[in-house]
């Protein structure tokens, strides 16, 4: 082919090209912002996405349609004998190139003279047009009516409300409790598995029921009914693991602590009535510490006997071997010499210690079923805002609410599967959480009470406290002592959120504990 009709055809396909390119360009935007629009309707009528996850969409995939289109357009094939066609009827020639073209391949024959004289003559027909005019580099008037139209309905549909976005809110609280049960559960797992107290067979049938629990909450197509069942299923699974003799004798212990002891016996009758027989037996076992500067005293030696005796005398009906071993320990220090006393304080320690190690598998399944206990709570709080129903009314602030209803521990709440075997072994971390200072109530706190808590220039008055292993001191007068209220909130509704996250406790008594230190919050 002549060189100078080559450079012609280059240079008219490259006019060709950048024409497609623009048009394919704006037939890419129209085809995003007609899918986008689509998109948007439908969140609309169903909630599917939120409309600023619309909005980010519709950049990205408005900008690919139309870098994909203007790619497509300058780069769509097309064969050389439909361009020369195109060439000549968008520039009216007439055919004179697709003539000259096929006489310079040989597939017409003419004359030599003849074929020059029609190439001249065909490229100064080229010469005097414009190829801008037959592929101009603007979009067509289709395009920039559809994109206009897809434009406005695509903003209205983004930016105004979306009767879907509460839908929308609502799945991904669910969504997100959900995730946190999840985490909370494998965790649970975690420990469990290297956990020494529990026994193989405990072992492995506390790690099938969280296995079991996961597996529901992992599969999407599980209702939030489904997913609550199956951590209560797996809470009840747990229950049945935990030794009722074990948390009993922890349960009569601090039934019979006594009420009130010599100083050097409060922390370990507070530890008892705590429920923490280890923290007790160790308290015992730093008082006769050879390392410890200040020996007992022969008064403080007897102090201690007369605790173990009147701790003996408790456990008398319930558990005479454990009363007798109390009851011979006092015995040996009203008896024996010093020796003889520090050996009886040693064997009452034992005696604790080997409690607590009994007891330490409850520990562990309890607080195991304080994450199931969590982890319910959260779905359901999600499935309630889901449903619009709100946190549910305590039975005890109802009106005409039969008496006792509502009360943690007690009514119909606790009759649930395994929820009364968590309140008759509420022993394993806390044995006594009745709420002291207004015990005569079991409605919680609420906002009315605040102006009253926040009184008096906002503070309360605090008991003495006390450290275990040291002695109780007073400093001033009785109710001398004051701090703000704001500044012991904060401890003492982390602590209650601790315990409730090591402990089992019946639904009604998790719900109540929340509901009174919310209630209190300043």
């Amino acid at each position: 082919m002549d060189p100078a009709l080559d450079r012609t055809i280059a240079r008219l396909t490259g006019a060709l090209r950048w024409h497609r390119a623009i048009g394919g360009g704006g037939w890419g935007a129209v085809g995003a912002l007609g899918g986008m629009l689509v998109a948007a309707g439908l969140a609309r009528i169903t909630p599917l996405w939120r409309q600023t996850a619309l909005l980010l969409a519709s950049i990205w995939v408005v900008g690919g349609g139309i870098l994909l289109g203007t790619l497509l357009g300058y780069a769509w094939p097309a064969p050389l004998s439909r361009r020369l066609r195109l060439f000549d009827r968008r520039l009216r020639l007439a055919d004179r190139l697709t003539t000259a073209w096929e006489l310079a391949q040989g597939r017409i024959h003419a004359p030599a003279i003849i074929a020059r004289l029609q190439q001249e003559e065909t490229l100064a027909a080229v010469r005097a047009v414009a190829p801008q005019a037959a592929f101009p580099l603007r979009l067509p008037r289709a395009v920039g009516i559809l994109a206009l139209v897809f434009s406005v309905g695509l903003a209205s549909a983004l930016f105004l409300p979306n009767p879907q976005e509460e839908a929308l809110a609502r799945r991904e609280m669910q969504q997100q409790a959900t995730e946190a049960a999840i985490a909370q559960l494998a965790a649970a797992q975690e420990r469990l598995a290297d956990n020494a107290p529990l026994s193989e067979a405990q072992r492995e049938a506390a790690l099938k029921a969280l296995e079991e629990a996961l597996a529901t909450l992992h599969d999407r197509r599980s209702t939030p009914e489904e997913q609550l069942a199956a951590l209560s299923a797996a809470e009840r699974q747990l229950a049945a693991l935990r030794s009722p003799e074990a948390a009993a004798q922890i349960q009569r212990l601090a039934e019979a602590s006594p009420l009130s002891s010599a100083e050097i016996a409060q922390p370990l009758v507070e530890a008892l009535q705590a429920g923490d027989t280890a923290a007790a037996a160790e308290y015992l076992r730093s008082l006769i510490d050879p390392a410890n500067k200040q020996p007992l005293t022969p008064e403080e030696m007897l102090a201690l006997a007369d605790t173990f005796t009147q701790i003996a005398d408790g456990l008398q009906t319930n558990d005479p071997a454990l009363a007798k071993q109390f009851q011979d320990s006092a015995q040996e220090i009203y008896n024996g010499d010093l020796a003889s006393a520090r050996e009886a304080v040693q064997q009452a320690a034992e005696t604790l210690a080997e409690t607590a190690q009994a007891n330490a598998p409850n520990q562990t399944l309890a607080q195991t079923q304080a994450s199931l206990q969590e982890a319910q709570e959260r779905l359901g709080d999600a499935q309630r805002e889901s449903t619009g129903q709100g946190a549910p009314e305590s039975a005890a602030t109802q009106p005409g609410a039969p008496e006792g209803q509502g009360k943690p521990g007690t009514g119909a709440q606790n009759e649930q599967p395994g929820a009364a075997e968590s309140a008759g072994n509420n022993t394993d971390g806390i044995a006594s959480s009745e709420h002291h200072e207004d015990a005569g109530s079991s409605a919680p706190y609420g906002s009315a009470e605040t102006p009253r808590l926040s009184g008096q220039g906002g503070e309360i008055t605090l008991p003495r406290q006390q450290t275990l292993g040291q002695p109780q001191t007073t400093l001033g007068a009785p109710g001398d002592t004051r701090v703000p209220y704001e500044d012991v909130y904060a401890a003492y509704a982390e602590a209650a959120k601790a315990d409730l996250a090591r402990n089992a406790y019946p639904p009604a008594l998790r719900a109540y504990l929340r509901a009174y230190f919310s209630g209190l919050e300043p």
